[in-house]
């Protein structure tokens, strides 16, 4: 992070292709070893080793129709002079939230055992971004940054940031009970923080004029893996990260069970990324902005034609309310302990040509800063005669409004290499830059894999 994010919230929103979690559309595929990540009771056909794995996404309450216009044929962002106040803050819900996340894991590997169980082992990485943006920021940037003559005031509360980064090891274990009909499984890592980050900005209380505002805040600052920056006047400039270097160290766990109710049909249930990080205190910051009221002069904003005003504007606001703000070291540095953002997968299948296709629902919740639901739809094919393919179409019913829908498939031969592409929310209309126009979430997953060994159908309930 070599910019402080308050101060880039919108380079975020605007300019964030795709963050994620593992795809849902993949929880039902017979040939998907990448499933176990959503379930590590799902165990595949075949031993494997996969050279690539990547899976990335985003959920906001923002769509980019909120934060892009169409003026005079051309499309232009909502700081624009030809956007009005009020036609830009009608979009704007009180709180908006973004979610992502981006994994990815190199190297795994996984093999059946003598007995029939099945292990696995692999050394991936993660990102995650929580931010949380009250409808005052908007109104700050859009009105209050060029206000005339008038004093405006802006309470903002709330406002949150919160990002870490961490690489793992992992090596899980799944094996089948009850003559097939129970599958079991779980996966313990050992995880190395790299870096977070925790911003709270309870409040920011700003009175606008022209020539000068002032404003009160009530802040803190915490991480590690970073160090703060400031510029020559003492005042707080930014944050980045001091290296690769492990800043803490912490343990996780993935749990998860499949059962056979009868021939037809299946239950499962999993928890993932159950666990913590312990930040270690050297390479940490604790900053907390003065409870006294600052004085600031603002710097000037450009009034001309063009989107080249965005960039201008958005960079003399950072600086401006980096100055509001004015974090300062607030005591002894500490260790602290962040936890992970667990997710609750709860999954029904049902065969309903049996062998051949089955119908699948799957209800997702993952639980960051803010608690996010999905349930999501599927038919999958995987036909007997041809096993090394597998297709699947999706439809999430929470977050997709009826304009987007999924697709997961998987070519995975007894040899050879096995490929496989899939994603919870195919694009219907994407803007010149491919993000997504009147779609608030999008996800991608796809890998490379070699299977090894020969192909176990009986060991697994999803046979």
């Amino acid at each position: 992070m070599k910019q402080f994010l308050l101060f880039h919230i919108f380079t975020v929103l605007a300019c964030t292709t795709l963050t994620a979690q593992t795809v849902y559309t993949d929880y039902f595929m017979r040939n998907s070893h990448s499933r176990m990540a959503l379930n590590p009771a799902f165990i595949p056909r075949q031993g494997y080793v996969s050279v690539a794995d990547i899976a990335v996404g985003a959920n906001t309450s923002l769509y980019l129709d909120n934060l892009v216009f169409d003026k005079n044929g051309e499309k232009v962002t909502f700081m624009h002079p030809l956007v009005g106040s009020s036609e830009f803050l009608s979009g704007i819900p009180n709180q908006s939230n973004l979610s992502a996340k981006l994994s990815s894991q190199p190297v795994s590997f996984g093999f059946f055992t003598k007995k029939g169980g099945f292990w696995s082992f692999g050394i991936g990485v993660k990102a995650l971004v929580d931010v949380n943006i009250p409808k005052p920021l908007f109104e700050l940037l859009k009105v209050g940054f060029t206000a005339d003559d008038r004093t405006l005031t802006y309470p903002i509360r709330d406002l949150k940031l919160s990002a870490n980064g961490y690489s793992e090891i992992s090596a899980g274990y799944a094996r089948t009970f009850l003559n097939n009909r129970l599958s079991v499984g779980a996966k313990a890592k050992l995880l190395m923080g790299m870096a977070a980050v925790d911003l709270n900005i309870e409040t920011l209380d700003v009175s606008v004029q022209k020539d000068q505002w002032t404003a009160r805040s009530k802040a803190t600052l915490k991480g590690s893996g970073i160090k703060a920056g400031y510029d020559e006047d003492g005042l707080f400039e930014s944050v980045e990260v001091t290296g690769l270097d492990a800043s803490g160290f912490g343990l996780g766990l993935d749990v998860g069970a499949v059962y056979t109710i009868s021939e037809r049909a299946k239950v499962s249930l999993a928890f993932t990324d159950l666990g913590f990080i312990s930040w270690l205190s050297n390479n940490s910051i604790n900053l907390k902005a003065p409870e006294t009221l600052i004085t600031v002069t603002p710097g000037e904003y450009s009034q001309g034609e063009g989107n080249f005003n965005f960039d201008e504007n958005l960079n003399t606001a950072i600086d401006d309310i980096k100055e509001a703000i004015n974090f300062k070291e607030s005591g002894q540095t500490q260790g602290n302990t962040t936890y992970l953002r667990t997710t609750a997968n709860v999954g029904l299948e049902y065969e309903v040509v049996p062998g051949h296709l089955s119908a699948g629902l799957l209800s997702s919740t993952y639980f960051g800063n803010t608690t996010l639901t999905e349930l999501t739809l599927s038919a999958n094919y995987n036909p007997a005669q041809i096993k090394w393919l597998s297709v699947a179409v999706s439809y999430s019913f929470i977050n997709t409004n009826f304009k987007t829908f999924g697709l997961a498939l998987h070519l995975a031969p007894k040899r050879g290499v096995h490929f496989f592409i899939a994603s919870d929310y195919l694009l219907p209309k994407v803007s010149s830059n491919f993000l997504p126009v009147n779609s608030n979430t999008a996800n991608i997953q796809l890998g490379l894999s070699i299977p090894i060994g020969k192909v176990h159908e009986a060991s697994t309930p999803n046979k």
